[in-house]
């Protein structure tokens, strides 16, 4: 349980960069980049784990794509205001996934 607690860490990371690329520049920012592409690869991890499992709707895991994706609009210099909130609602699945890993058992 403690790798989701730690996978929650990355989404408030995330989140809080894409919600702060709203107030400050961050093209060609190398970070960003890097945080785009672990936030793609993570939600295509989720996504496809859950579809094996027969869970075709994976809200989160589609979050985690579509952050990764304006991560890397916003490491190109497109922005747009609605980014700030995206980047909200991520950061609060990884307080919920962080709280969750921390509770849950390790049994």
């Amino acid at each position: 349980m403690v790798f989701i607690a730690i996978l929650g860490i990355l989404d408030i990371i995330f989140g809080a960069a894409l919600a702060a690329s709203t107030m400050t520049s961050v093209t060609g920012n190398g970070w960003i980049f890097l945080f785009g592409i672990l936030a793609i690869l993570k939600g295509i991890y989720s996504v496809v784990t859950a579809a094996g499992a027969g869970f075709y709707l994976d809200v989160l895991g589609w979050l985690d794509l579509v952050v990764g994706l304006l991560l890397l609009l916003a490491n190109w210099g497109i922005v747009f205001p609605f980014f700030l909130y995206i980047g909200i609602l991520l950061i609060l699945k990884g307080i919920y996934s962080f709280f969750v890993g921390m509770v849950g058992s390790d049994q």
